[in-house]
């Protein structure tokens, strides 16, 4: 009886770096570990610690899919199904919009203001999507009372998917609807911070997306409209009536969207209104108070 051939870690990482870089992925090492990781259950600092272990072929074959998968420029995390923010391990897939590492600045200023803040105070997330920014809040801020809405009810799945698997659904309380309109009436006047990272991509820049977000990632979590500023402007209009006295609005938006911003602000009342930097040092956040 013939044997059956050994396949190690350095040939199928070999094998997978060279397919993917034909396909023009990205950092195709980097991608082969990880998924060679995920579909053998071995961290990458075990692939690399014991590269003659055989892998065997159920784990192959889930690997050569997984690496077709990617060449045809499905995101990693929706494959891998996760995507790991701040201090949480999220599901992700295609019903959300995978969270980046610019929102988890937006999240470090919303964390140090509601931390300061005495009391219970009132967090909303508007377009929650995966929940990212709300159950941060939850496990970082446990004083606060935090609500999240999303227009989309499978987004709102996953956002509850998220929830119940980080043991954190009952602090949270998801509302489907447009906005702030989702919110029960009750909060009126009561909210203390609203923190969004809505669509900002303009219509005229869509084709000019990577395949990867063009071709995968939910198209109403990514496209504003002509400006790319459709949805902060709506929402800071909304916003005043929600907000308590002396309440923040913090959302993300595009680099050469938010001087824009700042004047709409100050156009419409807000007496203050300023811009904070993401990871890279670029202009990413803008936050501002009410009353």
């Amino acid at each position: 009886m013939k044997a059956e051939p050994v396949y190690e870690t350095p040939l199928l990482l070999g094998w997978a770096t060279q397919y993917l870089e034909r396909n023009r992925v990205a950092k195709p090492r980097l991608n082969a570990e990880l998924l060679l990781a995920h579909c053998t259950g071995r961290s990458r600092v075990h692939l690399y610690a014991y590269p003659d272990e055989p892998v065997p072929k159920g784990q192959r074959e889930a690997f050569a899919l997984a690496v077709r998968r990617r060449a045809l420029r499905e995101p990693l995390q929706y494959i891998v199904g996760s995507k790991g923010f701040r201090y949480l391990d999220l599901v992700v897939d295609r019903r959300v919009f995978i969270p980046r590492p610019e929102t988890e600045m937006l999240v470090e200023r919303a964390v140090q203001l509601i931390g300061a803040a005495r009391g219970h105070p009132v967090v909303v997330d508007v377009g929650t999507g995966s929940g990212c920014i709300a159950l941060s809040v939850c496990r970082e801020c446990p004083a606060a009372v935090v609500h999240a809405t999303d227009i989309c009810g499978r987004a709102l799945e996953v956002a509850r998917e998220n929830a119940r698997r980080l043991s954190l659904e009952g602090c949270l309380a998801l509302h489907g609807g447009d906005l702030l309109h989702a919110l029960p009436g009750s909060l009126s006047g009561r909210c203390d911070f609203i923190l969004s990272n809505p669509p900002y991509i303009r219509e005229s820049d869509y084709m000019g997306l990577p395949p990867e977000v063009r071709e995968h990632e939910p198209y109403r979590s990514l496209m504003a409209g002509p400006t790319g500023c459709e949805v902060h402007l709506r929402l800071m209009e909304q916003a005043p009536s929600w907000l308590s006295p002396g309440g923040r609005l913090l959302m993300e938006a595009g680099e050469d969207q938010l001087d824009f911003l700042l004047m709409r602000a100050r156009h419409m009342g807000y007496p203050e209104a300023e811009v904070f930097p993401d990871l890279n040092g670029r202009p990413r956040i803008i936050e501002m108070r009410w009353g």
